[in-house]
């Protein structure tokens, strides 16, 4: 009985070393949802509530918001805006960050629409009123 209360122990230690071996990986593959896209503009962007001047912008996932983006400057030191998106499903898996603008007149700055990350068919789609 003693030997059987022993493994109990030993498998109960094991399971307590998996759980929290767990635990600790966990922040690291959820930090996978943490990307950022650097976009670089020639021309003004207009996003929900805000015209982008021509320049470069990092666009960044709110922590543990994945459709809430935080828009910074180039270097990160400037917040720019913060807005919502909502998921696109592409029918095709990009290799590189696919961005995707509406289509406005000629006088109006490009509107950014969408954008998908590399390797995934998963997007993110501005909402606009």
């Amino acid at each position: 009985m003693f030997n059987s209360i022993r493994a109990y122990g030993r498998n109960l230690a094991v399971a307590v070393g998996v759980a929290l071996l767990a635990t600790v990986a966990m922040p690291l593959k959820a930090s996978e949802m943490d990307k950022s896209v650097v976009m670089t503009f020639s021309a003004p962007v207009e996003i929900p509530g805000n015209v982008l001047a021509a320049g470069t912008y990092v666009f960044r996932t709110a922590p543990g918001s994945p459709g809430v983006f935080i828009i910074t400057n180039g270097e990160e030191n400037k917040l720019i805006g913060i807005t919502m998106t909502i998921p696109e499903i592409r029918t095709t898996v990009p290799e590189k960050v696919d961005v995707r603008f509406e289509e406005r007149r000629s006088d109006e700055p490009r509107a950014l629409k969408s954008w998908t990350y590399p390797g995934y068919s998963n997007g993110y789609a501005f909402i606009y009123r």
